[in-house]
């Protein structure tokens, strides 16, 4: 039986939330803070930021799980003394507690997965097999909180995509999406580990993805055309959540200065381009998120 998310996305184009480390930082988290960690004593604040993307016409939220991996959280010595399985589970019933809360129809909650933070061969050390045990505990997490889908993002290699991939589709049925996150050169796209959208859709569509696409590292203007070579290569759905803008570091922090009204501007030349979901990363507020609702609304 096909799932709602893919019914919704062969109808409409679909709108993700934005960036989730901005958010928490301006709700008060401190630096050196875990964000994950950070979110589940505060889940007051994690839900207000929830529901003012969701206020903003974002269809699809994040569970504040990004780095909540066992690998992840375990590579710092305060992360090392947090209990993935319990940080996972909390996130994700404060995201789905935002969602009920607003009783929006057509509205999902994605279980986020990000990186382990580690390298494979030749850079560094981790193996298959560790890096699938860890993304499977979180997916089984995320999973039986109830979350709609998995959202495999920020992925700068494929193998550890195909991972995520992999182990996630070994614990749950429901749909994943995959996002790496690509370099623009003077020869196209490609990952930080010099993968292409071409061989990424074929691998990731391998492993058993259900939505593929990029996130992260580009700007909307400079993601416009990643989106036509995953076109050509996939007729899975494809998403795209692009940053807003190159950062400026201002006191010691990135700043992001494009205008939520440019970024839609380039959101709806994505869309136009062979998207079925579009979002954003870093630097984007529910501003954006309703600068883009607004301009695909006005545009049909």
């Amino acid at each position: 039986m096909e799932h709602d998310l893919i019914k919704t996305m062969q109808r409409k184009v679909v709108l993700m939330d934005g960036g989730m480390g901005s958010m928490i930082i301006a709700a008060g988290m401190r630096e050196g803070d875990i964000p994950e960690a950070w979110a589940v004593k505060n889940p007051e604040k994690l839900i207000a930021i929830h529901s003012a993307y969701l206020e903003a016409g974002a269809e699809v939220i994040q569970t504040n799980t990004f780095g909540a991996s066992r690998l992840k959280l375990h590579s710092s010595e305060a992360g090392a003394r947090l209990d993935p399985v319990e940080v996972n589970r909390k996130a994700a019933e404060l995201a789905l507690k935002a969602a009920k809360e607003h009783d929006f129809r057509d509205r999902f909650v994605a279980g986020d997965i990000g990186p382990t933070g580690l390298f494979f061969p030749p850079v560094g050390q981790l193996d298959e097999e560790t890096a699938c045990a860890c993304f499977e505990e979180q997916a089984k997490v995320l999973a039986e909180a109830g979350v709609d889908l998995i959202l495999i993002e920020t992925m700068y290699d494929l193998r550890e995509a195909a991972a995520a991939v992999r182990a996630a589709r070994k614990v749950t049925d429901i749909p994943i999406i995959a996002e790496l996150t690509f370099e623009k050169r003077p020869k196209g796209y490609f990952t930080m580990m010099g993968d292409t959208a071409k061989k990424a859709a074929e691998r990731l569509e391998a492993e058993g993805a259900d939505v593929l696409g990029a996130n992260c590292t580009l700007t909307s203007d400079d993601m416009l055309g990643l989106v036509g070579e995953f076109r050509e290569c996939t007729t899975l759905p494809l998403v795209f959540q692009p940053n807003a803008g190159q950062p400026v570091i201002e006191h010691g922090k990135a700043v992001y200065r494009q205008k939520p009204e440019d970024f839609a501007q380039d959101i709806e030349l994505i869309v136009r381009a062979g998207a079925n979901a579009v979002g954003g990363c870093c630097g984007t507020s529910p501003t954006f998120i309703r600068a883009v609702h607004d301009r695909l609304t006005h545009t049909g």
